[in-house]
């Protein structure tokens, strides 16, 4: 069965490749969906697929990297479904 999530990252994660980073996590996990930066210096990321994956996604998104992005709080909602075929990085809001 598909699920969907949304979730608001805030910590030190714009202009330090973590998009790039959550791309790859949410490939690995074969999901579907996008990231987005918002104005607020918090990162948007809505997957969708398989709800196992989804809760290995949110693990995989919250651990700092060495060296990588600094997460300090991750907030998830669910969310409907939308479609997605593949997972893209968007254009900041």
């Amino acid at each position: 069965m598909r699920k969907g999530a949304r979730f608001v990252v805030h910590g030190f994660v714009q202009g330090v490749g973590y998009r790039s980073l959550v791309k790859k996590i949410a490939e690995r996990n074969s999901l579907c969906g996008f990231v987005r930066n918002l104005g607020d210096g918090s990162v948007e990321i809505f997957v969708e697929g398989n709800p196992t994956d989804i809760s290995r996604f949110e693990t995989e998104i919250s651990v700092r990297i060495h060296g990588g992005p600094d997460v300090y709080r991750v907030y998830r909602e669910e969310a409907t479904p939308i479609g997605k075929n593949s997972f893209v990085v968007e254009k900041s809001l």
